[in-house]
């Protein structure tokens, strides 16, 4: 990109009758540069290409329809092709980030149990070193509804004695 005192450089250069070339050398450019800097005479910044999107002609749709998915760009992208759309969901996830950040967040009910009611069993895995050699190991995890107090084991398989 050329600044713009160079632009008045080569403008003043060419103004003195100084060759393209020689100003193309002095200036690091190219002398087609300097022949459509010489042409416009001055500095013009260039001006913005407009944004255009594949999304345009379906915004108003996605503002309407994307609360009602919960903002859920999967779903949304699968309707849209299902419109015609041939662009990617990234597409459309970016176009409902700022409609997400400004919708109000619902509020979420707690599930709530007594004590001794409810707890939640999952199962994993996880490679840990043991003795410079790397073991694949079962975990039982156990979280308690009430207290949401957890207890964790390692096993070496998922076998029931």
């Amino acid at each position: 990109m050329v600044t713009e005192t160079v632009v008045e450089q080569v403008v003043q250069a060419l103004a003195r009758g100084e060759g393209v070339s020689s100003i193309a050398r002095a200036y690091g450019l190219d002398r087609k540069t300097v022949r459509a800097w010489g042409r416009r005479g001055a500095y013009v910044e260039r001006a913005a290409r407009p944004a255009v999107s594949l999304l345009d002609p379906h915004r108003a749709w996605i503002a309407q329809r994307a609360p009602e998915v919960d903002f859920n760009a999967t779903v949304l992208h699968r309707e849209l092709c299902e419109q015609g759309f041939t662009g990617s969901v990234i597409i459309v996830r970016r176009a409902i980030a700022p409609l997400r950040a400004t919708a109000t967040p619902m509020a979420t009910v707690r599930f709530e149990t007594g004590p001794g009611e409810q707890a939640q069993v999952d199962l994993g895995q996880v490679r840990v070193w043991i003795a410079d050699v790397q073991v694949a190991a079962q975990i039982f995890v156990m979280t308690l509804g009430f207290s949401r107090r957890l207890f964790a084991v390692a096993f070496a398989r998922q076998r029931l004695r």
